[in-house]
């Protein structure tokens, strides 16, 4: 079982984000952090709980690899195998990032337990903003997002990383002759 985005973000959303900032269709972790069950009895450790980035784009070739089936190779594939992570076989996910789209719009970049954003949602209009500078949120400092500054001031290296994987992925775009012009 899995769920695709965050509470909906209206006034009389019954849904629960737990701690988190942000419901569906926002860039905060109230959005992207979502339930994920699998049951496989003597393949997947039971009662395993994880704060490890998986992805739903990492289901297809999860599975493929668990059934033995090949991925196409006229394409690039955005998942990867979490075969591994999920089997016990690995204490990391296989996955260290995740860009950020609401739509065809990027957001940002979440890498390890940080997070960049480059534009937000306005939470009663739903109108997308450009920041006039990136936010950048540690995490496992401010896992509610509400004061970046503080979180990021010691921690300017975070800077590179988080770029690196946005123009990879702009990089994968490019290279991909089935992709529509960005």
């Amino acid at each position: 079982f899995t769920s695709d985005n965050g509470r909906e973000g209206v006034p009389r959303s019954f849904g629960f984000t737990g701690p988190w900032r942000g419901s569906m269709f926002s860039p905060y972790e109230g959005s992207l952090r979502v339930p994920f069950l699998i049951r496989w009895p003597g393949k997947i450790p039971a009662k395993q709980v994880s704060n490890e980035i998986v992805h739903q784009i990492d289901l297809f070739p999860t599975l493929a690899n668990i059934v033995g089936a090949d991925l196409p190779k006229d394409r690039i594939m955005d998942g990867v195998d979490q075969s591994d992570f999920l089997m016990g076989k690995s204490e990391k996910s296989a996955r260290e990032s995740v860009i950020i789209y609401i739509g065809n719009e990027l957001f940002g970049v979440k890498w390890r337990n940080w997070k960049l954003l480059l534009k937000e949602i306005d939470e009663d209009s739903y109108a997308i903003r450009n920041l006039a500078y990136p936010t950048i949120y540690n995490l496992l400092v401010d896992p509610k997002e509400e004061v970046p500054e503080l979180n990021y001031l010691n921690d300017t290296w975070v800077d590179f990383p988080l770029y690196q994987v946005l123009e990879d992925h702009e990089a994968s775009i490019a290279e991909d002759p089935g992709a529509p012009d960005p």
